[in-house]
């Protein structure tokens, strides 16, 4: 594979700042191309969303919990670190949605909510015949006038109607996404959607060919001990390669000096020839001269619970939530998704996941264990917990960059330039068109 940084001069000073799995990807590749790397991470701990947690003697994954398949290409990453053996698929129970008044399982025949067989019984159960005709109209609407700002909510209205939208489309989107659909641009979902929309002449047409280019089976895997695992296998990569990976440092300034930048952090002035920045885009607006950003937020709360009850899956592998029914917005059901995890505890014992929008450095959990009640069906009571821990992330949503290189010598990866889940990164970084 050609990269641009083989054909560019070698060995120069770079820095990456941020150690989620843009940032600690970068340096891999930085380092393994002859230039010497320095990476530096405020927190104390590497990984980002991708890092681990410990609760009641459990060590599980505090943020991403699995991967897509989209594309392989996570799972060509995993087979470069030595981990393919570890890849494992979830459970084949679905997921639910739940509603003020009404819950059901996801149809299993869809891409991001999109119904790809309208008329199957599943499909049928949630929309009814009225909402399963009308969302058959998306075939034979035209799509020439779709543009590539389009967002979901406007298109999946138009094209499939407000049932399909409402019930299928917006627990799954909007429970990733932390945003509206009004305010979620199609083509954050997967890029070149809205030109594949056009081109295939219809939603449902392009979500059946989306699915049909990922990897056969479930749309999401895992690896057996967290995905949390990878993040460290990349990390130890790329000190093996020459990196410097360096925590709890914080950087506080950036300018240009003399050709090349000058770092203000918590510990001393660093120079470097150039930069990668792999950080929140609301953390590059701070460091650079871009406009200012407001970041949203996102807290994971992992609990681990004593309550046999839950051994029938009530709820299968998680629940959606739509608007107006608990303060969480989705619940994972860890234990039922992950058969490697479930064999690994004594029986009885379960590990829920719930994810909330909260304001930074607001607790919620407090509201874990009357919402993971109400989503699973199941009364739990407050002997019945083990631990939880609450982790929180900045910066969830996706955003389009236009360049990703705003200045000479500054580079932006993962969230920074606008990517969201660990598929597109990797895919990123293993095309070579970020660095």
């Amino acid at each position: 594979m050609t990269s641009e940084f083989m054909t560019s001069e070698q060995g120069k000073r770079w820095v990456v700042i941020g150690g989620g799995i843009a940032g600690l990807l970068a340096a891999r590749r930085l380092a393994g191309l002859g230039h010497e790397v320095t990476l530096l991470e405020a927190d104390g701990a590497l990984g980002g969303r991708l890092r681990h947690v410990e609760v009641a003697g459990l060590t599980l994954d505090a943020g991403a919990e699995s991967f897509a398949t989209r594309g392989d290409a996570v799972q060509r990453l995993c087979e470069e670190l030595g981990l393919a053996d570890a890849i494992v698929s979830p459970a084949a129970s679905p997921a639910w949605v739940m509603a003020p008044d009404r819950s059901y399982p996801l149809p299993a025949t869809g891409w991001w909510g999109i119904p790809l067989k309208p008329f199957a019984r599943d499909v049928l159960r949630v929309l009814g015949w009225w909402g399963s005709l009308r969302a058959c109209l998306d075939v034979a609407l035209p799509t020439r006038g779709i543009g590539d700002d389009v967002t979901v909510g406007e298109l999946a209205s138009a094209r499939l109607g407000r049932r399909a939208t409402e019930r299928l489309l917006a627990p799954v989107m909007s429970g990733v996404y932390s945003r509206p659909l009004e305010d979620l641009p199609l083509n954050a979902i997967a890029p070149g959607l809205a030109a594949d929309v056009r081109a295939r002449g219809g939603l449902i047409r392009a979500a059946r060919s989306r699915r049909a280019l990922g990897a056969p089976g479930a749309a999401v895997r895992g690896l057996v001990g967290g995905v949390a695992t990878l993040a460290q296998a990349v990390a130890a990569e790329a000190v093996d390669r020459g990196a410097t990976l360096r925590t709890g440092v914080e950087v506080t300034g950036l300018r240009a000096v003399d050709g090349g930048w000058r770092l203000e952090t918590s510990a001393e002035p660093i120079d470097a020839d150039s930069v990668a920045l792999a950080i929140p885009r609301h953390r590059v607006a701070a460091l650079t001269e871009a406009s200012p950003l407001a970041a949203s937020h996102v807290a994971i709360v992992v609990m681990v619970l004593d309550a046999p009850e839950l051994d029938a899956a009530p709820r299968g592998t998680g629940v959606l939530v739509r608007p107006g029914v608990t303060r969480a917005k989705a619940l994972t059901h860890a234990t039922a998704k992950w058969p490697w995890l479930a064999s690994s505890l004594p029986e009885g014992r379960h590990v829920v996941r719930l994810s909330y929008a909260v304001t930074p450095g607001e607790d919620v959990r407090s509201h874990a264990l009357a919402d993971a009640s109400r989503l699973l069906g199941v009364p739990l009571s407050e002997n019945q917990v083990l631990g939880l821990a609450q982790t929180e992330w900045p910066d969830a949503t996706p955003s389009f960059v236009a360049d990703k290189e705003p200045s000479p010598g500054i580079r932006l990866v993962g969230s920074a330039a606008g990517l969201m889940g660990l598929a597109a990164i990797v895919a990123a970084d293993a095309a070579d068109d970020f660095l």
